[in-house]
């Protein structure tokens, strides 16, 4: 299956991808959200726009071994961006302060009633290398059979990320890639046919996938 694509030029690219997020968006459900700084400047968007989250579980792709208050915690930003001012139903974060193992089991338990369920809408970034979630070339993450696996990061951080298994329980994917630097990035996980092990973002080839790109982002497609 090839993923659907969705580009805007780049002065634009925030505030459309926050419309299409929101339009996305359940009344009632659960709802995956990612950290980086794409995201960031969507999250801004999206409360501008004025999105209802108040009937939302809001659960995370990944989050790195920082307590909440940490400048590196995706929980911070998207709470000082997003969920301060969306107040969704509920917000379950990665308890990043934890061993990157205990809290990858414990979210693991946390969210395995939602994925029984079926997640309504998952929110990812990407990387240039491909990586989505906290999957990067290589992890072994990738094979896991949890739904949330401890990994070691490129950045020498440890972090917590959700794993194939859990993505494959999300409904639809929506993942936001800007800049020329994402280009490459995207034509592989898009048009390409790599193992996941070397592109990650291949793991969401066989899902409802929509990337939504800049125009620098999508010039090789």
């Amino acid at each position: 299956m090839t993923p659907k694509v969705e580009k805007w030029p780049a002065g634009e690219f925030a505030l459309r991808a926050a419309r299409k997020i929101a339009m996305r968006l359940p009344e009632l459900g659960t709802v995956v959200i990612t950290g980086g700084t794409t995201a960031e400047k969507v999250y801004r968007k999206l409360v501008e726009e004025g999105t209802d989250w108040s009937g939302v579980h809001v659960l995370f792709s990944d989050e790195r071994a920082a307590p909440p208050d940490h400048d590196a915690s995706n929980y911070r930003m998207a709470k000082e961006t997003l969920l301060s001012s969306a107040r969704p139903r509920a917000v379950h974060r990665m308890r990043g302060e934890d061993t990157p193992e205990d809290a990858a089991r414990a979210y693991a338990d946390e969210i395995s009633g939602f994925v029984a369920e079926g997640i309504d809408l998952a929110v990812l970034g990407m990387g240039d290398d491909c990586h989505v979630c906290a999957l990067f070339p290589g992890s072994p993450a990738l094979q896991s059979s949890e739904l949330c696996a401890a990994v070691d990061r490129p950045d020498a951080m440890r972090g917590i990320t959700l794993t194939p298994a859990a993505l494959r329980a999300c409904k639809q994917v929506l993942v936001i890639a800007a800049g020329e630097a994402k280009a490459e990035a995207a034509r592989r996980a898009i048009t390409g046919t790599e193992d996941p092990k070397d592109c990650p973002a291949r793991v969401l080839a066989d899902l409802n996938t929509t990337f939504l790109l800049d125009e620098p982002a999508a010039a090789l497609l």
